[in-house]
């Protein structure tokens, strides 16, 4: 009952202050992540009820292993960086870029077991994830997920029932930290649902270890597979320089470099690295590519880039590599002469994307993400509850957009009908709703004889926690599938692919 009282309390207060403005955004502020802390409750709630019900199902699709990797840091980084934690992850042996299962699960149990290392690690510590592929047997990858912390440990007793449902051995700081007590047995319960294994090792005061292994099948992709090998093509024969005062990122470049056919050497500091070009040049040998870490001691990736261009002049591709949001030094990297960016850990996918994508254009960097939607674009908002209809339709207005509603499915029919050809270029269709529910209504519009019934993207809206819907909603004839509570960034993503 804490986060409702919060929310409840948060917007009673909210209320008596509509006059002050900082007040009121305080009260927001607090109601949302009361709200976040919520919905990962009921979530987790869900997840214990399907597993002990036994009713959960896996997803065995194609997943691109960086891409994961990228979505645990971006949700992962920022909340080390603001407590002053140290997070690190790496691979030092050659991986494939995608792998066969479900990415979802292997997501949530990567973001539980590294939530819970950071409600346990002060400031000042230390987190760290080693991804490497042990074996292959019989078409699949035996993947291990090493999670370690500098944190307050546990005991050799405790240790014992951590995988039971809301045990604590340190109350008093847990108290303090938002979460269900789930956790850990959602992710003991997951990976050998996932036919995977889960161990720990942990002293008191000394940190923990946490190890996963779960099988992920090879995904035999031709088409894949060609476009890596031509976009490696780019790197092949290519000089390296690596700089960062990382030993284990230095040996994971070199290997990842060796194994696509490049020349690599590594560097520890800024000051080397200017160093080794200088000499390079006295040599007449030139670098063609340079991996420029951003944070270092004594010089940082910024002014590295900035001193090894005013040596190199243009020739040399300069790419910061960084384990941290690189936004707020973007500018000022570019400027100095960086030429793009790189999150760690390195993935040979990731660089040969990158430098397909410099050498296609180096001048539009420009990823889908900052693309704006299409001024004027009107949408057709189809909405049963009064409040979630006028939440929805703000926020697609505040972007621009022009929105219609409907309450429920006839209705959108009907105003879809009377409409002239071509007035919605999208249709955000709620699922559950009286008189005539979204399935229904989509198939009743694509039954419409006019060419824009078979051509206006539908994309349906669940509170369904789970999967059953989305099937459903692709054989009625829906585009895409959004998840209720509606994540901003996904339904704009969404809006932008189909607009």
């Amino acid at each position: 009952r804490t986060p409702m009282n919060a929310i409840i309390g948060m917007s009673a207060i909210g209320q008596l202050k509509l006059d002050e403005r900082d007040a009121v955004r305080n009260c927001f502020t607090k109601i949302d992540a009361s709200c976040r802390y919520l919905l990962s409750l009921i979530n987790d709630i869900l997840d214990m009820s399907r597993i002990e019900s036994g009713k959960i199902a896996l997803t065995n699709a194609r997943f691109d292993l960086a891409d994961l990797v990228n979505q645990v840091d971006a949700i992962i980084v920022p909340q080390a960086e603001a407590a002053g934690i140290d997070y690190e992850v790496y691979h030092n042996t050659p991986l494939e870029a995608a792998y066969i299962g479900d990415a979802l699960r292997l997501n949530q149990i990567l973001m539980n077991l590294l939530a819970n290392a950071l409600k346990f690690t002060p400031a000042g510590g230390n987190i760290s994830v080693h991804i490497r592929e042990l074996r292959r047997t019989n078409g699949f990858a035996h993947m291990e997920f090493t999670i370690r912390d500098s944190g307050i440990g546990m005991s050799s007793e405790f240790m014992r029932r951590i995988f039971q449902p809301f045990e604590q051995e340190n109350a008093d700081m847990a108290r303090n930290k938002a979460g269900s007590g789930l956790g850990l047995s959602i992710v003991y319960n997951l990976v050998h649902i996932m036919g995977g294994s889960i161990q720990v090792h942990s002293k008191q005061g000394q940190g923990s270890e946490f190890i996963v292994t779960v099988p992920l099948g090879l995904a035999e992709d031709d088409e894949e597979r060609e476009n890596l090998r031509k976009s490696q093509n780019l790197l092949t024969g290519l000089k390296v320089l690596v700089v960062d005062d990382d030993a284990l990122v230095g040996e994971q470049a070199s290997v990842i470099m060796r194994g696509i056919g490049a020349e690599c050497r590594w560097v520890e500091s800024g000051f080397m690295a200017v160093e080794a070009v200088r000499e390079a040049l006295k040599q007449r040998f030139h670098y063609d590519v340079a991996l420029i870490d951003w944070k270092m001691p004594d010089m940082d990736g910024v002014e590295t880039t900035r001193r090894l261009r005013k040596l190199v002049g243009p020739e040399t591709t300069i790419i910061i590599i960084t384990a941290y949001d690189w936004s707020a030094i973007e500018a000022e990297a570019r400027e100095a002469g960086a030429d793009a960016f790189i999150a760690k850990p390195l993935f040979p996918s990731t660089l040969c994307k990158t430098f397909a994508s410099l050498y296609a254009d180096r001048r539009q960097a420009v990823s889908d993400d900052q693309v704006a939607l299409p001024a004027g674009s009107r949408l057709l908002l189809v909405e049963d509850n009064a409040l979630n209809l006028e939440i929805a339709k703000s926020l697609l207005e505040m972007h621009g957009l022009t929105v219609d509603t409907a309450e429920n499915g006839l209705e959108a029919v009907r105003t879809f009908e009377k409409a002239e050809e071509g007035r919605y270029q999208a249709i955000l269709m709620d699922i559950r709703m009286p008189i005539m529910d979204g399935l229904d209504a989509t198939r009743a519009i694509r039954a419409l004889t006019r060419p824009d019934a078979v051509s206006v993207p539908i994309i349906a809206m669940t509170a369904n926690a789970f999967d059953e819907d989305k099937p459903l909603a692709e054989a009625a004839g829906m585009n895409a599938y959004l998840v209720k509570p509606l994540d901003m960034d996904v339904m704009f993503a969404t809006l932008r692919e189909w607009l």
